[in-house]
């Protein structure tokens, strides 16, 4: 075996190592919460900081909870947009409205509801704020105080860029949305 080959079977199982050892902190945090532990008191047993404690248990209810919320929504959103995908971030938006209209349960309707981080991008924090806002309407759900928005200084169309489509989309774009200057047509959140 080459140095070269050995340093990289050494380097595959120090990362086999480190994962184990994340694995195996999440289960003392999980297991310390599900006996009734609270965060401060989990950090204090585990040796981490309240904080850390927090994210490993949002971490672990993430990955149990098989549906999109608005931060995971705000949060993609942020990441297609970095990637330069706007069409993707769109999907990213339908998804996450489509999985709030098939929660039942009042916690999952709150959780859905948290206030987001923001998109890094005014019209997109805009959009998903003025999307949840129609669909928190139309549940008869009180919408959460972040879902309220300014209009946007210029008009955005998000998907057609202009001409006899953007006379077409502002007809068939939603007044929820048209009031901030966002054209989009509601066909756009209808979902197979």
């Amino acid at each position: 075996m080459t140095t070269r080959e050995a340093l990289r079977r050494q380097a595959r199982e120090a990362d086999a190592l480190v994962e184990r050892g994340r694995r195996q902190l999440l289960d003392a945090v999980v297991s310390a919460r599900a006996a009734g532990f609270s965060q401060r008191e989990i950090a204090a047993v585990v040796g981490r900081s309240q904080p850390e404690v927090a994210r490993l248990l949002r971490m672990h209810r993430q990955a149990l909870r098989p549906w999109m919320t608005a931060r995971d929504a705000a949060l993609a959103i942020r990441h297609e947009l970095h990637r330069g995908d706007e069409d993707f971030a769109l999907r990213m938006l339908v998804q996450a409205v489509d999985d709030f209209r098939g929660l039942e349960a009042p916690a999952d309707v709150a959780d859905f509801l948290r206030r987001p981080p923001g998109t890094g991008d005014r019209k997109w924090d805009t959009l998903l704020g003025a999307v949840v806002a129609r669909e928190c309407r139309r549940r008869d759900v009180a919408a959460p105080r972040w879902t309220r928005r300014p209009p946007l200084e210029s008009w955005w169309f998000p998907v057609t860029g202009g001409g006899v489509l953007a006379a077409r989309t502002m007809a068939r774009t939603p007044v929820d949305l048209a009031r901030l200057g966002i054209w989009l047509d509601a066909a756009a959140f209808r979902t197979a």
